[in-house]
């Protein structure tokens, strides 16, 4: 009888110890933050590009980010690039939107197509151009930005 009650102990001790465990873990985890996906993370710099929050934009990069261009003579990085970028952009186009077409998202790759147009004070546009933009997130940030667009022969800055 002894040893009948004394296993009944150690399953007694190892059931609840399985149970504190599990409370543990189920209280723990909605405290733990999920990083966004990279479709979210993109999606979120060009709703704060509509916004024309640059600090906004500037959060979504990572340290070291790279971001390329072909309006840009040398690669931008981090968040100073980005912050580099927005804010001179906005400064020229202070009415710039953009529309996005497409987004496909292969793991941390994400590639959208959009249109950017500006307004002349008429109402008509300045301009209206066709973007391809190449994003890598890692870890919620943005890591590689690479867009493309035709510069209709006007140099880099």
């Amino acid at each position: 009888m002894a040893a009948f009650i004394g296993e009944r102990d150690d399953s007694m001790h190892r059931s609840i110890t399985i149970l504190f465990n599990v409370c543990c873990v189920v209280s723990v985890a909605p405290c733990l933050a999920r990083e966004p996906s990279p479709r979210t993370v993109v999606e979120n710099r060009f709703a704060a590009v509509r916004r024309h929050d640059v600090e906004a934009i500037v959060a979504l990069y990572a340290n070291d980010a790279v971001e390329t261009s072909p309006a840009f003579c040398t690669e931008r990085s981090g968040p100073e690039g980005a912050r580099r970028t927005y804010t001179e952009l906005f400064q020229a186009f202070p009415d710039i939107t953009d529309d996005v077409t497409s987004i496909v998202v292969e793991g941390e790759r994400v590639a959208v197509q959009f249109t950017a147009r500006s307004r002349k004070p008429d109402g008509s546009y300045a301009f209206e151009v066709p973007l391809a933009n190449f994003l890598i997130v890692r870890h919620g940030r943005i890591v590689r930005d690479d867009t493309y667009f035709d510069t209709h022969g006007r140099p880099c800055s």
